[in-house]
């Protein structure tokens, strides 16, 4: 069993700059007219294998209702991680469906086995929290992975940015539980 990722999975690659445009505050309610203004923009890594110190641009808005400040990450990104989404997918699927043991994941994907194993273990944490749509309970982590597999990777690039929408700070997405 290895790990492997798609080269061109649109959880993998990095869009044009600019980044993407969020639809709604996650401040206000869903169905307030779009009222947030540009705020600027920050630099955080972008996660890349070949160039670790490769930093990207990530707009800043602000809600001029609540005069807080969001951002939305491309799909290539996670909240609090510094490793692609495709990666950490991949990586959690070894682990959790696949079986595969953690030294030798680790080796296989060149990271240190502390980043898995942490990775891991806030994923099974935050796990029951997650929902997917038409999804009435919490799944455990491995039936919750396959579910995504099955759903393809433009549909989950969709639902991650959904999530990302809704939980600015602290998200759910980042597996980190509010």
């Amino acid at each position: 069993m290895t790990c492997t990722v798609p080269a061109d999975d649109a959880l993998e690659q990095l869009p044009a700059p600019g980044g993407p445009l969020p639809s709604r505050c996650p401040y206000c309610p869903a169905d307030a007219p779009p009222h947030w203004i540009g705020w600027g923009h920050y630099h955080r890594y972008a996660g890349d294998r070949a160039d670790p110190s490769r930093k990207i641009a990530i707009d800043r808005w602000c809600c001029k209702v609540q005069g807080r400040t969001f951002s939305l990450l491309p799909d290539a990104l996670l909240p609090y991680h510094s490793w692609r989404t495709a990666w950490i997918l991949a990586w959690l699927q070894a682990l959790w469906v696949q079986g595969l043991g953690l030294s030798t994941l680790a080796r296989q994907a060149g990271v240190a086995r502390g980043t898995l194993r942490h990775v891991a273990a806030r994923f099974q944490r935050t796990v029951p929290q997650l929902r997917l749509p038409g999804q009435e309970g919490a799944r455990p982590p491995a039936a919750f992975l396959q579910a995504l597999v099955v759903r393809g990777p433009v549909c989950v690039a969709g639902l991650f940015r959904q999530w990302k929408e809704r939980e600015p700070k602290h998200c759910l997405l980042g597996f980190y539980r509010r």
